[in-house]
């Protein structure tokens, strides 16, 4: 993959983390809400860093900026209904949906090993394998093809159910002890890799991913099944 200039949508926790490590290979337009939307102008990559809720109102915004070749990504934990969206609004377009399976806190030791989903909507043969090359070989992260379906339906389980319980671990204020066991360990751990996370993802994770509240739901139900289960043995 040459070097791109690449725009990148969105300066929050995560857009920040990614063009940190983009900006070692190539050269990164940050895109803020004061930025003058014409410096998009001979970007060659357009990555959206922005929540769900935010990106109709974004792409209305920058669409008519973006150049007509250049190649636009997007990194939500959510893949169905961005890239239809994005689908829509630049038919014309090469598009590529990532999505990083870690954030700052993840990665703040290195991201080298950890897990991207790729999903391919309209990107040609040699732009898709170039993008999955850099991925491989420059930032060596492991690669995850996969549909936005079948993204969604994984990351019901692997993102949502487990955003969900350290969701309510830190709402209890759980705390560590000098009796921790190795698995009350791992439940602050994921009470520290999230705790940093804003609702805004939180709630794109839980609410626009087709699967999220069925798989909720389940975990509930098996909650109460336990708990009537216990109570039957008093």
């Amino acid at each position: 993959m040459k070097k791109q200039k690449i725009a990148v949508v969105g300066m929050g926790q995560f857009g920040t983390f990614l063009a940190g490590h983009l900006a070692r290979y190539h050269t990164v337009v940050p895109i803020r809400r004061d930025s003058d939307p014409r410096v998009l102008a001979d970007c060659t990559v357009v990555v959206f860093a922005v929540t769900f809720d935010a990106l109709r109102p974004t792409v209305e915004k920058l669409k008519k900026h973006i150049p007509s070749d250049a190649l636009i990504l997007d990194v939500m934990s959510i893949k169905q209904k961005p890239l239809s969206l994005l689908k829509r609004a630049f038919p014309k377009h090469q598009i590529i949906g990532t999505h990083p399976v870690f954030g700052p806190q993840s990665g703040k030791d290195g991201i080298e090993g950890m897990p991207v989903s790729l999903c391919n909507v309209s990107a040609q043969a040699d732009t898709y394998a170039d993008l999955k090359t850099f991925l491989i070989k420059k930032l060596k992260v492991e690669v995850v093809e996969q549909t936005p379906k079948e993204h969604d339906h994984q990351m019901a389980r692997v993102q949502a159910l487990t955003h969900f319980i350290g969701r309510a671990l830190l709402s209890m204020n759980i705390e560590s002890y000098a009796t921790n066991s190795k698995s009350y360990t791992q439940l602050l751990e994921l009470c520290d890799l999230i705790k940093h996370d804003t609702w805004g993802l939180f709630a794109t994770i839980q609410n626009h991913n087709p699967e999220a509240k069925k798989v909720r739901t389940k975990f509930l139900k098996h909650l109460q099944v336990l708990e009537n289960k216990l109570a039957s043995t008093k």
